[in-house]
């Protein structure tokens, strides 16, 4: 506690000398709202003053280093503690030792500044996640209600029972009661194919011409042609299936990446 304590009071004080910011294009620039939730979840506490310009910007950096990231001895990280005109260089330097891309940081470059504060933030944040690992508190099995969260979201199981009713009067297989939605759509389909029977118009827009289907196979069978086209019409529709389940996985990832929440508490105190 008394090093944390420490590191609050040098961040908080600051020597501010020279004059880092001074003059600087960003000052006062916001920071884009994704930034500033991680700062949130990482508890910093001038989140409402936080700039990509002047002297907030040096307290942001310094502070995730001070209080999350802690690279540095306390001794090595006076540089950063002192605000003048050497300091984008000395977090230039910084950032090189952590792996974290800086080339170009200056006052007047709000966009590479950014990036930085973007990269650090991702660091303290998994600096934090992986602490938590590390002491067992955290549970990284998916609790059980997980495994049932895409079953859940299928919205035409209420279709079932007269589905199956139709499928039953055509004489076609009727489907299980847990069945998902793209296997309803599909019975949909093959009731939709008997009960719309083609015109017999070939120009129709509903029937597909197999003869004239290119199939990418060189032969002059027409037997194996048109066998082609079936495959190549049925690979077709696996792969819109495909799509919709990929579409499906990445709306899952996007719910459980989209509101990180971490324990600010389990930063580390010197390394």
């Amino acid at each position: 506690c008394g090093k944390a304590a420490a590191a609050t009071s040098d961040f908080s004080s600051g020597s501010g000398k020279g004059d880092a910011g001074k003059g600087d294009a960003g000052a006062n620039l916001p920071i884009p709202p994704a930034v500033v939730r991680k700062l949130r979840v990482l508890n910093y506490p001038e989140v409402n003053a936080a700039s990509l310009g002047g002297q907030a910007y040096c307290k942001i950096v310094l502070w995730l280093e001070e209080e999350k990231i802690r690279l540095y001895d306390k001794i090595d990280r006076k540089p950063m503690r002192d605000f003048n005109k050497a300091w984008y260089s000395k977090v230039a330097d910084y950032c090189r030792d952590l792996g974290v891309a800086a080339d170009g940081l200056s006052e007047r470059d709000s966009a590479v500044k950014l990036q930085v504060l973007n990269s650090l933030c991702n660091l303290a944040m998994h600096d934090v996640y992986r602490d938590k690992v590390e002491a067992s508190e955290l549970n990284v099995v998916p609790p059980p209600k997980s495994m049932k969260m895409g079953a859940d979201k299928q919205r035409l199981r209420e279709m079932l029972p007269a589905l199956n009713r139709l499928l039953e009067s055509f004489s076609l297989p009727q489907l299980p009661d847990d069945s998902v939605d793209t296997d309803t759509v599909a019975a949909l389909r093959c009731v939709h194919a008997r009960v719309c029977t083609p015109s017999g118009n070939a120009d129709s827009a509903d029937v597909i011409d197999l003869d004239n289907l290119p199939v990418a196979v060189p032969t002059s069978d027409p037997d194996v042609k048109r066998a082609a086209a079936v495959l190549r019409v049925l690979h077709g529709n696996e792969l819109q299936e495909l799509q919709v389940n990929i579409n499906h996985v990445i709306n899952e990832l996007q719910q459980l990446t989209a509101d990180p929440k971490t324990d600010a508490r389990l930063g580390r105190v010197g390394r």
